[in-house]
């Protein structure tokens, strides 16, 4: 893919990309530190298992690793957070990013969690059939469901010009293909699946959902290659694993806390919904408070 290549400066005047590629790398080094540990105490397992057989009585096996693995695991949360912190660093701060005003990360995240809430409430107000027309697909009539969700995963993908359209429509399609594996291949399952998240705090969730995804995007499409390069393709899937499994642990959190409100997404009120849930989706990954 060659997408390291292609990491750059970021923002004038603002840390560079260094600090943010070692907080990864560091990351990397823990699953090591790990995968280390889990060796040595499989053959320490091991070893003691023939003792006992050779010795014909059973003992207990006591593990002195727990204190390390700890270690492990409080430095791994500390780099995963340099890392949220890092990244938005690079775009300028938070207050950039949610404005849009950011040349790196926030600008195509906006655009298309718009387009997602505009059809869905289309969908929900004005009927599947008549939204797919409205975007361009036509009638429903003679067409498969698989036809309506290839065509809607092209509809939410924007040009691939930078790194910040790839991890949107990455995140993008990622929603619309959760939705549709919902829907049993059933259209008016599909439209009654989007109504309900329209009517209730659904869309709310999915749009938390939806940045978790983004901000991941953006740090794997940077560095997974590098990972990969330097440890191997076992570390940087695991590395990686691990970083979007803490996001989307954080957005959960989150969609706990949030009151269920209801949101009229067409209105100036779901644009401003839409920015504050990206504001609380970047403060709760990098621990900050207003």
């Amino acid at each position: 893919m060659g997408t390291t290549q292609r990491i750059n400066p970021g923002v004038t005047n603002q840390p560079n990309w260094g600090d943010l590629s070692n907080s990864i790398t560091q990351i990397a080094k823990t699953f090591e530190q790990e995968q280390k540990l889990d060796n040595e105490e499989a053959q320490e397992n091991e070893n003691d298992n023939k003792e006992d057989d050779k010795a014909d009585n059973k003992k207990p096996i006591v593990s002195d690793n727990s204190k390390q693995y700890k270690k492990i695991l409080d430095r791994r949360n500390g780099h995963i957070g340099s890392a949220f912190k890092n990244l938005v660093k690079t775009g300028g701060g938070r207050k950039a990013i949610i404005s849009g005003k950011s040349s790196s990360i926030g600008k195509a995240g906006l655009k298309s969690a718009r387009k997602l809430t505009g059809f869905f409430t289309s969908v929900a107000n004005n009927g599947l059939d008549t939204t797919l027309v409205d975007i361009g697909f036509g009638s429903l009539k003679g067409k498969s469901f698989n036809d309506v969700i290839d065509y809607l995963l092209i509809y939410c993908s924007d040009s691939n010009q930078g790194m910040d359209e790839t991890a949107a429509n990455k995140a993008s399609c990622e929603i619309m293909k959760e939705i549709a594996a919902q829907s049993d291949n059933d259209v008016k399952k599909y439209q009654e699946l989007i109504k309900e998240l329209v009517d209730g705090q659904g869309l709310a969730d999915k749009l938390c959902k939806f940045w978790g995804l983004y901000i991941f995007e953006h740090l794997s499409q940077r560095f997974e290659e590098k990972i990969q390069q330097q440890k191997g393709e076992e570390v940087s899937k695991e590395t990686f694993k691990i970083i979007k499994d803490d996001i989307l642990g954080r957005v959960k959190v989150l969609n706990t806390k949030r009151p269920v409100t209801k949101i009229d997404w067409n209105k100036t009120e779901g644009k401003k919904e839409i920015e504050k849930i990206f504001d609380s989706i970047i403060k709760i990954i990098c621990n900050e408070k207003d």
